[in-house]
């Protein structure tokens, strides 16, 4: 009995068309990861129509807004890893805001009381620790000392 040879010509076929797919999935892929990532405040510039009144009056107004908020360290409370801290702006010295500043978000940046630095920030919403939700909750994404 004789054995039928195959032919490597269909292989060779296959190997441009497989490289092609893998190629547009890898686009794909990257292209999702461009826009599924949020968006960052532009650094340098302090967003002006931020205003502590607003904030205080309806948080949830300002969900998924993003901005540079340059502000005076007034108090830093530790939130198991994370820290709360309680900052002033140059336009409302009285009014006190509070931020989340996660585990590592400040980097080299030793915040201390009394000094200003620039707040990256962006409106959250989460949940306390009893499951109710929570509006309006300002999140460092980064820090810059002044």
């Amino acid at each position: 009995m004789a054995r039928k040879r195959r032919s490597s010509k269909n292989k060779k076929s296959q190997l441009p068309l497989a490289l092609g797919g893998g190629a547009a999935v890898l686009l794909l892929a990257v292209a999702a990861a461009v826009v599924m990532k949020p968006s960052a405040p532009k650094e340098g510039t302090q967003d002006s129509r931020f205003r502590v009144a607003d904030y205080r009056a309806d948080a949830s107004r300002l969900t998924g807004n993003s901005y540079a908020l340059s502000a005076r360290v007034e108090n830093i409370e530790t939130l198991g890893n994370d820290r709360v801290v309680a900052v002033s702006l140059p336009n409302n010295p009285q009014e006190r805001l509070p931020l989340l500043v996660r585990s590592g978000v400040s980097g080299r940046v030793n915040l201390t009381r009394g000094d200003t630095f620039t707040f990256y920030v962006v409106c959250r919403n989460g949940r306390d620790a009893n499951g109710a939700e929570v509006k309006g909750i300002m999140v460092v994404e980064k820090v810059e000392a002044e």
